[in-house]
């Protein structure tokens, strides 16, 4: 059975070693001969330089990720015009004040996200990319541009169909020259003066 006294403060041993403790209180020179302190337990040199490839190839896999999202995103375009074909398509081919609104929009959609590609491509540009990295945005880039182009052709060939284009001859007959006449004919009549 434990007493619930303690022992008398100056009976305890201060010096008594631990395992755990430094002794700070050893000359200068004893301690200007350490050059270095034991490594902590579980610390090992490998484990460090394990640590620094880790990371270094989570930002090599971060710039993969990267580029995959470009290359999605480069194929955006196509994939919006089917909704925007259907539109064009379910909107007919008459010249009404919807069918031209819906036209007009599948044209200046593609021509304005064309304009805007390097502000849709800036959050995946890094510039620790590599020469390659930076031609494979590169490429996303002018994907991108080039689905805005076939897209805004969509919308050109519905154009086309409601007659709102110059594609047939006749509408060009005002800037036809006229040819010059090849025989000219002209008639005359004689009056006399008794048949008046």
């Amino acid at each position: 059975r434990r007493s619930g006294r303690r022992p008398p403060r100056d009976s305890i041993d201060i010096t008594m070693g631990r395992v755990w403790a430094v002794d700070l209180t050893a000359d200068s020179t004893a301690l200007a001969l350490r050059t270095e302190l034991p490594a902590p337990p579980g610390h090992a040199e490998q484990h460090a330089h394990d640590q620094e490839s880790r990371i270094d190839k989570k930002k090599a896999d971060h710039t993969q990720l990267k580029l995959k999202k470009a290359k999605e995103l480069a194929w955006q375009p196509i994939k919006s015009f089917f909704m925007t074909g259907f539109m064009l398509w379910m909107s007919g081919n008459g010249v009404h004040i919807f069918s031209i609104m819906i036209t007009f929009y599948a044209i200046y959609n593609p021509i304005k996200s064309a304009f805007g590609v390097n502000s849709v491509f800036a959050r995946f540009y890094d510039a620790k990319m590599s020469s390659l990295e930076k031609t494979s945005l590169l490429t996303s880039k002018a994907t991108y541009v080039l689905l805005n182009m076939v897209a805004m052709m969509g919308a050109l060939y519905k154009m086309s169909l409601m007659g709102l284009l110059p594609t047939t001859p006749a509408d060009w007959v005002s800037f036809i020259a006229v040819p010059p006449a090849v025989q000219f004919s002209s008639g005359s009549a004689t009056f006399t003066q008794g048949t008046w």
